[in-house]
């Protein structure tokens, strides 16, 4: 047998019984991304982040480059800065009048490494050192969350933050237009209940994403959860 990187314990489940990925309709959207995917790549130093499939970076370009800017720039964020690679790919496969939040509990230059840098806080990019599990800190951000057109969430998938999250996320009463989430690490076996909760239409990337999982949702018309 030959040698395997990095095994996780998951699961198989069944997903013609799943309404909400029964439901997903976004095809042309998700194979123009796929397209691109499979061409570009990514000018950063992470080990991984050009591995297609294998991790969730090139899908996630392709997903952010394709998204439609025909009504003007897009607001993305970005939920677990970490070591800046989503960032650093959201900024680099949007168009200069886009903006970036990110967020994360920890500074992004608390890290020993980041593929961020000072120049990039300039205009399009802001950390937000928050806890957006916390409510009352969803609260003081939930217009932002309202406004965004993309939102990746890569939190710590300890069972906890992404539950507590989608949940505050699905009171949000987001007014009607094109909208993403696109979540990390759904076969996971802390997300893989989670996953299963959502009932906006989904799709699981994972044969173009992050070998642990890769989930796109459609949160158009509100993120349904539960």
């Amino acid at each position: 047998m030959k040698t395997v990187r990095h095994p996780i314990e998951s699961q198989c489940w069944s997903v013609d019984d799943d309404p909400a990925a029964q439901n997903f309709a976004d095809w042309d959207y998700v194979v123009e991304a796929v397209k691109t995917a499979a061409i570009c790549r990514i000018q950063c130093d992470n080990p991984f982040v050009n591995a297609f499939p294998g991790d969730h970076y090139r899908i996630l370009a392709g997903l952010v480059y394709n998204l439609d800017r025909s009504k003007g720039p897009l607001k993305l964020v970005d939920i677990g800065t970490h070591l800046g690679t989503s960032a650093r790919t959201m900024l680099d496969f949007s168009p200069d009048e886009d903006t970036v939040e990110t967020f994360d509990v920890n500074t992004w230059d608390s890290y020993s490494v980041s593929y961020l840098n000072e120049k990039d806080f300039e205009s399009r990019l802001t950390q937000h050192v928050e806890d957006l599990m916390d409510p009352q800190v969803f609260a003081r951000f939930a217009k932002m969350l309202c406004e965004a057109d993309f939102i990746m969430c890569d939190g710590p998938k300890d069972g906890i933050f992404e539950q507590k999250f989608y949940s505050l996320l699905s009171s949000l009463e987001f007014p009607k237009k094109p909208r993403w989430l696109f979540l990390d690490d759904i076969r996971f076996p802390s997300e893989m209940v989670s996953w299963r909760l959502i009932d906006s239409p989904k799709l699981d990337l994972t044969s173009f994403g992050h070998f642990s999982g890769t989930g796109l949702v459609n949160i158009s018309e509100g993120f349904k959860f539960g």
